[in-house]
C-alpha cells in the first residue's frame, strides 16, 4: 500500500512539474527579465535603444516609462505626435518601436504612490501649437 500512494505522489509531482514547465512555454508566455537602463529609465528589451533614440529627440525616455497604453494606444499617442507635435513618419519603425511599448509598457494601472494624481482627459490638456496656429 505504501509504495503505491508513494508512486501516486511521485505521478502527480512530476506531472505538477511538467506542466510547470511546458505551459508558459506553449504559450508563448516565457517572460524574461530585463535591466532598467539607469539613464534613460527604459526597460533594456529588445527594441529599447530604437525607442530611446526616436523619443530622446523630442523628450526624455522617462516620460515613456511613465506611460502605458496597449498597442491601439500607444499607435494613437505617437500618431496625435506626428499630427501635432512635430514627429516624423516612423514609417519602417512603426512595428518595432508598437511593439516594444505595447509589451513592456503596456495596460497598467497607476502607481498613485508614485503619481500625485491622475492624467489629465484630453479636454482638460492645453492646445497644441499647431491647433493655436491654425494647422
Amino acid at each position: 500500500m505504501h509504495v503505491k500512494s508513494t508512486l501516486a505522489v511521485r505521478g502527480v509531482a512530476t506531472l505538477a512539474l511538467c506542466l510547470a514547465v511546458s505551459l508558459p512555454a506553449a504559450a508563448g508566455e516565457a517572460k524574461t527579465t530585463y535591466p532598467v537602463d539607469k539613464e534613460s529609465g527604459l526597460i533594456m528589451a529588445p527594441g529599447w535603444e530604437m525607442v530611446n533614440q526616436q523619443c530622446n529627440a523630442c523628450h526624455s525616455s522617462k516620460l515613456v516609462a511613465q506611460n502605458s497604453g496597449n498597442r491601439e494606444v500607444w499607435r494613437g499617442t505617437l500618431q496625435w505626435m506626428i499630427d501635432t507635435q512635430g514627429l516624423w513618419d516612423l514609417s519602417e519603425t512603426w512595428e518595432p518601436v508598437l511593439k516594444y511599448l505595447s509589451t513592456y509598457y503596456g495596460d497598467a494601472e497607476i502607481d498613485m504612490t508614485t503619481f500625485r494624481r491622475l492624467p489629465l482627459s484630453k479636454d482638460q490638456l492645453p492646445p497644441s501649437r499647431a491647433a493655436l496656429e491654425g494647422k
